[in-house]
């Protein structure tokens, strides 16, 4: 019976592991924490957003678009689906396709999954911080911090990224698949809140807006995102800006650009400003512009306009002075400073390249060795799309695997 190593007992890992057992494999599983699966209890706030049902290249983003394209037709939404129908977790779509255990919760997934490794038989060795893995002797050995040694016919990587520290993830892994000859893209933090500098977000501190933003570079839009943005002292976080924050990469020079009135052109815009302030001449700016926006976005693009919403009047106001002000409220502009560090970040941008891994995710590299999930160039957006990538990356590592002849 052949012998498997999978360094790591996250998502990927532990699909691996299964997958590599029913297909006859002995596994072991050498995870660096005192309990596996630990990232996959915090996600989706505690219920567990396990996939999707629309699964497209778009929501996805690496240096290889086309590596990853061809990689994910063979990884349809009914691969994760199947799965845990497979061991017992009822699964249910929402409207916008993501994917949930039916019980919604979290601590269940990882339940079902633990019991899943103990009916295949799998090895579960937790505690064991792997250092040092290398091909001797016609087998894979694998060494831990902690003394200990393994040794393995193959040797599947699911060490995770580097986002998240605190749930103890180092980046190890990219050194481990460099001394196997691989390369990595940079790493970066992705689906995390956006570092911002402009005077008035202290004042904004905790307020969510419904609005669209746009992270632009040099004058030029590279990405549009539609939701709610939450305010902070330091940036943006919410939705939005987190989806961006994954095209942020290495761009210099970037801002964000918001637009508080999508659905509202910016000659519509100033022509509502100008009503406004021809039906109130006598009004308070306060007066004339409230309801428009929240209190204190609104005092603050008054502000930045040029414009004293206690001293003035509405007949006071020149055309030019509207202009301004509607153009702020279609294109707030933002500079952005960089993402957040790794421990506001949920997963990781860049890593092992996809032009180095075959369909069925072997090392062109090292022939026995296999990589899956987050330790590999492709970061999902928001709604489930990177544990879909782990679990169907490691399934089909673990399926590889366990098929190759026996060494």
């Amino acid at each position: 019976m052949k012998k498997i190593l999978v360094v790591g007992g996250g998502a990927a890992g532990i699909a691996a592991a299964l997958s590599a057992a029913e297909a006859g494999g002995r596994v072991t599983i050498l995870e660096g924490q005192s309990r596996p699966a630990k990232k996959l209890l915090v996600t989706g706030n505690g219920r567990c957003n396990l996939g999707n049902t629309r699964i497209a290249p778009e929501y996805y983003h690496t240096a290889r678009p086309d590596r990853l394209e061809a990689l994910l037709e063979q990884m349809p939404a009914t691969l994760t689906t199947d799965f845990f129908a497979h061991w017992g977790l009822m699964t249910m779509a929402d409207e916008a396709g993501r994917l949930y255990p039916y019980c919604r919760q979290a601590s269940m997934v990882v339940d079902v999954l633990l019991l899943a490794l103990q009916r295949c038989g799998v090895v579960m060795e937790t505690g064991c911080a792997v250092t040092e893995a290398l091909w001797e002797r016609g087998a894979f050995t694998v060494k831990s911090s902690q003394g200990g040694s393994w040794r393995g016919d193959a040797l599947i990587l699911t060490t995770g990224g580097k986002a998240a520290p605190k749930q103890s993830l180092s980046g190890a892994g990219y050194a481990l698949a460099k001394g196997f000859g691989h390369s990595c893209t940079p790493l970066y933090p992705c689906l995390t809140a956006l570092r911002c500098t402009h005077p008035a977000l202290r004042g904004l501190k905790g307020i969510r807006v419904l609005c669209t933003a746009a992270l632009c570079s040099n004058g030029r839009e590279i990405a549009r995102e539609a939701g709610e943005l939450q305010l902070t002292e330091y940036g943006v976080s919410g939705i939005p800006a987190m989806q961006l924050s994954c095209r942020l990469g290495a761009q210099k020079d970037t801002e964000i650009s918001v637009d508080f009135f999508p659905d509202c052109s910016a000659g519509d815009m100033r022509t509502l400003l100008n009503r406004r302030a021809a039906e109130y001449p006598g009004g308070a700016l306060e007066d004339v512009f409230l309801g428009l926006l929240h209190k204190r976005i609104m005092y603050a693009l008054m502000k930045e306009a040029g414009l004293s919403p206690l001293s003035r009047t509405a007949r006071t106001l020149r055309l030019e002075e509207l202009a301004r002000l509607a153009a702020l409220l279609k294109d707030w502009r933002l500079p952005v400073g960089g993402p957040m560090g790794w421990e506001q970040a949920q997963v990781t941008g860049g890593g092992v390249a996809l032009q180095e891994i075959g369909d069925d995710f072997q090392s062109r590299c090292c022939p026995g060795l296999y990589l899956a999930g987050e330790v590999l160039d492709t970061v999902g957006e928001c709604g489930g799309y990177n544990l879909h990538w782990a679990w169907c990356s490691g399934i089909l590592a673990g399926r590889g695997a366990a098929g190759e002849a026996e060494i």
